[in-house]
């Protein structure tokens, strides 16, 4: 069961909506007409209803962001979760975490046995998946992020592009990726290929979760940036969330959520993919996850939301980098 954590002080919210944003919809419940073609591209929700995380510094803000693969007609909250990363906010430190979890972890589902963690939602939506995911790390979440693919591409298109620095390059023909490396300004498109290539990477599904974490780490210095230089932008980004939303938050909140992002710099954004290694189960190929790393990231997450420098583990892209990333 996940540990307990003490009734925070209601406080001005966050960087969720920009995680909201950066996964391209949702934080909260979707509503019960949630096919691909029909979901809104945004709707935020607390976890549990009537619970608002603190937001002064004195506890970590965890929020589970999901990637669902629904195609047109099929209900974006039921489909597989082709990503699942923990973003684990430290507002008063300026600092956050993202764990990516491989698609193919085999896991204990509550209340359906154990099978790969992309199945969750299958099962029960959002909800199992959270729920899936505390158990797994004993950690609590606050809010959850859904996205799909084309909402995940309008929102960036909205706010004119993605400025990203690509490590190395990325051809995928799988996923229609050819992203050469360098510094440059992805549209929509090209950053659902960057998070979708896996192919070309040499750890896979390990490499592209590591990927996905760079777009939502690219999309915080982007909102940061530009607010410096502009605090109207905030409306832009907002706006952009909001044009296609459904949320129970009235507007104060989501702009005081906003500014909690204004906080966090990208610099000290650590970005790590829990480690495994694939085995067979029931004749299927999965990822046995390493429980010694899971549970020292999990440990070491429910502090503060970050991780020592000791937690850390290797980059799964690390043949492609050319020179260490920092982790500090």
């Amino acid at each position: 069961m996940a540990a307990s954590r003490p009734t925070p002080r209601p406080l001005p919210l966050a960087a969720a909506l920009v995680v909201a944003w950066i996964s391209g919809s949702t934080v909260g419940a979707m509503p019960s007409a949630s096919s691909a073609d029909a979901a809104p591209l945004l709707q935020i929700e607390p976890v549990r209803a009537g619970y608002v995380p603190a937001l002064d510094g004195s506890e970590p803000i965890l929020i589970l962001v999901i990637g669902s693969d629904a195609r047109p007609g099929e209900d974006v909250a039921a489909a597989r979760a082709d990503s699942i990363h923990i973003l684990a906010l430290n507002p008063a430190k300026g600092r956050a975490t993202i764990v990516g979890f491989p698609r193919d972890a085999y896991v204990a589902i509550p209340g359906y046995g154990s099978n790969k963690i992309n199945a969750a939602m299958v099962n029960g939506g959002p909800e199992l998946a959270v729920a899936t995911v505390e158990e797994l790390t004993g950690l609590q979440m606050d809010y959850w992020a859904l996205t799909w693919f084309e909402g995940f591409e309008a929102m960036i298109d909205d706010v004119g592009g993605l400025a990203i620095d690509v490590p190395f390059d990325v051809y995928d023909r799988y996923a229609h990726a050819q992203i050469d490396a360098g510094p440059q300004v992805l549209t929509g498109k090209a950053a659902l290929a960057f998070a979708r290539a896996r192919h070309a990477l040499p750890a896979g599904d390990f490499g592209r979760s590591e990927n996905q974490g760079r777009l939502m780490v690219a999309a915080l210095s982007q909102f940061r940036e530009e607010f410096e230089r502009d605090p109207g932008r905030l409306l832009t980004w907002i706006g952009a969330g909001l044009r296609n939303a459904q949320t129970s938050l009235g507007l104060d909140e989501l702009l005081s959520l906003a500014f909690t992002g204004t906080t966090i710099n990208q610099r000290k954004v650590v970005n790590v993919v829990l480690p495994g290694f694939t085995g067979m189960a029931g004749g299927t190929s999965v990822v046995n996850l390493d429980q010694t790393v899971l549970a020292a990231i999990s440990g070491d997450l429910a502090d503060d939301g970050l991780l020592k420098k000791a937690n850390v583990p290797p980059s799964p892209n690390a043949p492609l980098l050319p020179d260490a990333e920092p982790t500090e």
